[in-house]
């Protein structure tokens, strides 16, 4: 090695445990403030206090996950051969400005119309996604190469823990401020306040991380990768990977609606909706290492299927509450809203244990199927194909403005159903080991 080579080693191994220090906790902000503006609980909740209009309101998942997909393929064209450091900083300072003037925003809401704070708050909202797509690539690039392969695992599992911890955390804080805080807006406004304070920290801890001086050419861009689109379609494994997700997409038709026939049809007060962040986040984190260990001993297509399995009982359990409700058993020994309220935690444990499931098995599986030199593009192609499935919440609140809540659920049941079978197609990609003594009987794939 020359000198000029083991000179950038030396350098590029200082401070490697500063750099992971700084990893976990701005990742850790992160997440507390992605949890303060959760798109499925929180901010549903927001738009639906300023209209009654659920394309509105549906419309907030949908630009939550499809505006943040394709801004990734745009940094990874644009950062391509550059230090990835400053774009993520960059994005990240654009991320925090956008939640900033939102909680300004709702600061000076007394003398705004309900109109114009849903537009200001949609505007903010998007420039907030966008920037977070944009962030994902370089910021993933400089943790990668910013902490050494050695400590690379650990380094992921400590900050998936304080990511989750923080979650809670953010899901205690939502309890108490929209269950004993000030009235609206302004309960709001302290989440919007938070969650910026969390950014600009989180921005201030990964802008003092390290970046190794030898960048490296890495693995190639997803704008290279997606050159190849039309060699990964011939893939069966991805096919069948793709069916399953985009049905099992579809059947998040509702998600961001349970939490509104919460609060209007049953009574739910700001603690029980801040019950439901906090049940939701808590069997994440929770239930994460149990889907790891099943992705170890059963493959990812057990994790899926399960989890599939698991994301049926959402709108179930929603459709079928209220029609234990009204049961003579439940007439006879008691006829307490909040029962029903604090019982329809049950769909936001569901949910969060399918969340972690789905987490899991998906990147799993891609990679399993994936060749080494096209996982990237294997993950863009599918993330591109997803992202305009993404907007069907629009069309769920179409379906509730005309036909109710009922239907909306029971959409989202059969098609939580048809991707429970349309998982048994997946690629079973788990090896499992045969004794010694029947070795003979091994063929090959």
């Amino acid at each position: 090695m020359a000198g000029a080579d083991i000179r950038r080693f030396s350098v590029d191994r200082r401070g490697q445990a500063l750099n992971v220090l700084l990893g976990i906790v701005s990742g850790a902000l992160l997440v507390l403030a992605d949890t303060l503006l959760h798109p499925t609980v929180i901010l549903p909740l927001f738009v639906s206090e300023l209209t009654d209009t659920y394309a509105l309101i549906g419309l907030v998942p949908a630009i939550a996950a499809g505006a943040w997909f394709l801004p990734q393929i745009l940094a990874s064209v644009v950062v391509r051969g550059r230090r990835r450091l400053p774009w993520a900083t960059g994005a990240s300072v654009v991320r925090t400005a956008a939640v900033a003037l939102l909680a300004y925003v709702g600061y000076r809401a007394d003398g705004l119309s309900d109109a114009q704070l849903l537009r200001s708050f949609f505007i903010c909202y998007l420039a907030y996604v966008l920037a977070s797509g944009f962030a994902t690539a370089p910021t993933n690039d400089v943790l990668v190469k910013a902490v050494a392969g050695e400590r690379r695992g650990r380094f992921f599992a400590q900050r998936a823990l304080w990511t989750g911890l923080l979650a809670v955390a953010a899901g205690v804080v939502v309890r108490a401020v929209l269950g004993g805080g000030p009235a609206f807006p302004r309960n709001y406004t302290l989440l919007f306040v938070a969650a910026a304070a969390a950014l600009t920290a989180s921005t201030f801890f990964q802008a003092r991380i390290r970046e190794p001086i030898r960048m490296g050419s890495g693995a190639p861009g997803r704008g290279r990768g997606l050159r190849r689109a039309d060699l990964f379609l011939a893939d069966p494994n991805l096919r069948r990977f793709l069916l399953f997700r985009v049905v099992l997409s579809l059947a998040a038709v509702a998600d961001p609606f349970y939490v509104v026939y919460a609060r209007r049809e049953l009574g739910a007060s700001g603690q029980v909706i801040g019950l439901y962040l906090l049940a939701l986040v808590l069997a994440q984190l929770l239930l994460r290492p149990l889907w790891r260990e099943l992705d170890r001993r059963q493959g990812s297509k057990a994790v899926l299927q399960i989890s599939a399995l698991v994301r049926l009982l959402v709108p179930l359990v929603a459709l079928i509450l209220p029609y234990v409700a009204d049961t003579p058993l439940y007439q006879d020994r008691g006829n307490d809203d909040r029962i029903l309220s604090y019982g329809f935690a049950a769909v936001f444990v569901a949910y969060g244990a399918a969340l972690a499931g789905q987490i899991q098995g998906n990147f799993a599986h891609l990679f399993a199927i994936a060749p080494d030199e096209s996982r990237r593009g294997y993950v863009a192609l599918a993330n591109i194909l997803l992202a305009p499935i993404a907007f069907v919440t629009v069309l769920g609140g179409a379906v509730i403005e005309r036909y109710g809540f009922d239907r909306a659920f029971l959409v989202a049941t059969l098609a939580s159903l048809v991707a429970v079978f349309a998982s048994g197609a997946l690629t079973d990609t788990h090896v499992r080991t045969r004794p010694t003594a029947e070795a003979w009987r091994l063929r090959r794939a």
